[in-house]
């Protein structure tokens, strides 16, 4: 579709990560920028100018986590197309215009005027928008290698009588992967999508669907793939070591890349008699 945004845009980590890059680019563009602005004040030098960049930052910060921490959880419920992300950036433009406009009127005495406005939305505008570009550069690039990974896995498929071909869909119904039931190592659960990791030439690969772990959990009915944990799903074909907590347990995957998966106390009997 053409509407649909890169899925990486939309995982918590990557969130969080293009938060703390945009203010590192923040503090690099503000130094080449002050000496050419009259209204540029972020610097660490003196010792008050420091203070107050500090406390600007902190204040930032605080609004831009909470800004992604609203949108993954409104992008879980909600459709979210190129329309609505602008929308979104541009009220964190005008938010952080807001905060900065605030800092240059009570600590610098400056009056709120048209021109000042124009000036701070000017630079506030350069600031996110340089560094927004990147993120959505980079998460379309992680899209597109994701999507180039899942036709060479396609090619890869041969249906055998010892497993089954898995059909996976999206939460609209439609067609998104067919791999091998053995390929895949384990799922993990991140609210309304779920990161698919498979083996591909011998290197453990990852796939972003937009749907529920429930909905997944029905459509690997009848596979060795079986709930451990709310947030996981493992193959158990893929299991080389069980190490078992008296209710609960961990498990670690044949794959060395694979990280630790736990079996919390919900799963376990269910986990442990089928492993057993």
């Amino acid at each position: 579709m053409k509407n649909e945004l890169p899925k990486p845009l939309f995982r918590k980590g990557y969130m969080l990560n293009s938060v703390i890059f945009v203010l590192l680019f923040s503090i690099v563009f503000m130094a080449v920028y002050q000496p050419f602005s009259a209204t540029a004040w972020i610097s660490f030098v003196p010792e008050r100018n420091l203070y107050i960049t500090l406390l600007f930052y902190m204040v930032c910060l605080v609004a831009m986590f909470f800004s992604k921490q609203v949108l993954f959880w409104v992008q879980n419920n909600f459709v979210f197309g190129r329309r609505t992300l602008a929308a979104w950036v541009l009220s964190e433009f005008v938010v952080i215009a807001l905060i900065y406009a605030v800092f240059t009127s009570v600590f610098f005495g400056m009056s709120i005027t048209p021109m000042l406005v124009l000036r701070i939305s000017f630079s506030v505008a350069l600031i996110l928008a340089i560094p927004y570009a990147f993120v959505i550069i980079y998460a379309q690039y992680q899209s597109k290698r994701e999507e180039l990974e899942l036709l060479k896995l396609q090619r890869h498929n041969r249906p055998s009588s010892e497993e089954q071909l898995v059909r996976l869909y999206d939460s609209n119904g439609v067609l998104k992967l067919s791999i091998n039931e053995g390929a895949i190592y384990y799922v993990e659960s991140q609210d309304n999508y779920v990161q698919i990791y498979y083996d591909l030439d011998d290197k453990l690969h990852s796939y972003m669907l937009r749907c529920r772990t429930q909905r997944l959990e029905e459509m690997l009915i009848g596979t060795s793939l079986v709930r451990c944990h709310r947030s996981y799903i493992v193959n158990l074909k893929r299991v080389k070591f069980f190490k078992n907590e008296h209710d609960h347990g961990t498990i670690t995957l044949s794959h060395a890349s694979a990280k630790p998966i736990p079996v919390s106390k919900s799963y376990y009997k269910v986990v442990t008699e089928l492993i057993a």
